[in-house]
């Protein structure tokens, strides 16, 4: 984009010459070969008109304000309309107003031509721009350069004030995750072991000095995690808890993703962050709470998900995020939590990581999702490794 915007302003000052050129070689002609009054008059025209056009051009760039505007936010795949409004001061003429719209690789414009415009001081002009969201995510759409040409279109000035720059957010979209079940049942079984030792745990202690659970029968719709399976196996019959316990599991899945400027780093972004979202959904329809993780602005963020509609509302979240860490892979402050399972979406299985993971190891269970490479990461610091393709079929590489 830098070479093709180069080029185009080189072939304007070539162009820039030629008229110039033109216009002496037409003075010329007249005043020594044609007629010397002519020619006065001639180069009269050709030196005052254009240095009157050009003026009020350079006057019109000072007068002119622009800004951007778009949704906030525009879920993946879908249509929308980024609107240029042009607005000037004072009662003189307004040449013509020309910009380009560009934008990060999340979007796909529906023509990525110059617009040119002209304008009147009465009315604002709004000249609509038409773009597809490819990819999830937050990403820039901004205006490169807009100027005010002249009428003559020899000279261009760039406006006082540049429009600001637009962040529009994507919304990912939430798949169906195929072979997934061993990798929920992994988890699930981390869970429930942990749930079982801490109902043992808070026995032990309860039976000296605080009253234990409290049961009733199992209705339809209860949490499965609140199922007490010991007692129900005795009793014959589903029984609930009635209360939880103080420190709750919640298995916790890490986004480590970064900025990314080419489609190839986007589809492997867009593959770990959908696949996330549709792991969560698998994990609170068993009926297991489950935290997420993921790092905006150099700053790390955690949601806590129990339902369907949370998990939801999180990637509606996540479409503002730019997943820039600022070099810390993975959250700190996922290791102070209960979490007893970490799924952890990596597009970079390297090093750097697995050192990371090794730490992350000895606080439970991990397990690493990474994209489709030709050669497969070992990350001895996983105790699973599972491979997500595009189309959102996990594959198993180490269990």
């Amino acid at each position: 984009m830098k070479r093709n915007t180069k080029l185009q302003t080189v072939l304007e000052r070539i162009k820039l010459v030629l008229a110039l050129a033109a216009m002496l070689g037409i003075t010329y002609l007249f005043t020594f070969y044609l007629d010397a009054d002519v020619g006065v008059v001639v180069f009269a025209f050709l030196l005052f008109a254009p240095l009157l056009s050009a003026l009020l051009a350079w006057a019109a760039s000072r007068r002119i304000h622009m800004f951007l505007t778009a949704p906030d936010t525009v879920q993946k795949g879908r249509h929308f309309q980024v609107s240029a409004v042009t607005q000037a001061e004072g009662r003189l003429p307004i040449p013509f107003v020309r910009l380009h719209l560009l934008s990060d690789a999340n979007f796909l414009a529906d023509d990525d031509r110059m617009i040119q415009s002209a304008m009147t001081p009465a009315e604002a002009l709004e000249v609509a721009a038409g773009y597809t969201a490819q990819h999830a995510g937050n990403a820039a759409i901004w205006a490169a350069d807009p100027v005010v040409s002249d009428y003559l279109g020899l000279f261009r000035f760039r406006l006082r004030e540049q429009p600001a720059q637009l962040r529009v957010g994507v919304i990912p979209t939430i798949p169906s995750l195929t072979n997934a079940n061993m990798m929920l049942r992994a988890v699930s079984d981390v869970v429930l072991t942990m749930d079982e030792e801490e109902e043992e745990s808070s026995a032990s202690f309860t039976s000296q000095s605080m009253p234990g659970y409290v049961h009733r029968d199992y209705v339809p719709g209860d949490n499965l995690r609140r199922i007490n399976w010991k007692l129900s196996a005795k009793r014959n019959k589903l029984m609930v808890r009635m209360d939880e316990a103080a420190t709750a599991v919640r298995p916790t899945v890490i986004l480590d993703l970064q900025y990314e400027q080419d489609e190839a780093g986007l589809v492997r972004r867009d593959t770990m962050l959908e696949g996330a979202l549709g792991f969560l959904i698998l994990l609170v329809r068993q009926g297991i709470p489950c935290s997420l993780r993921f790092a905006s602005d150099g700053v790390w963020k955690a949601l806590e998900l129990d339902s369907e509609d949370a998990v939801r509302l999180a990637a509606v979240e996540l479409a503002s995020a730019d997943f820039s860490n600022n070099g810390s892979r993975i959250d700190p402050s996922a290791m102070t939590e209960k979490a007893g399972a970490y799924m952890i979406y990596t597009t970079r299985p390297d090093n750097v990581l697995d050192t990371r993971l090794q730490t992350l190891r000895n606080e439970g269970y991990v397990c690493c999702v990474f994209p489709e490479f030709p050669d497969l990461p070992e990350l001895s610091g996983a105790d699973a490794l599972w491979q997500l393709s595009e189309d959102f079929s996990m594959t198993a590489v180490r269990k």
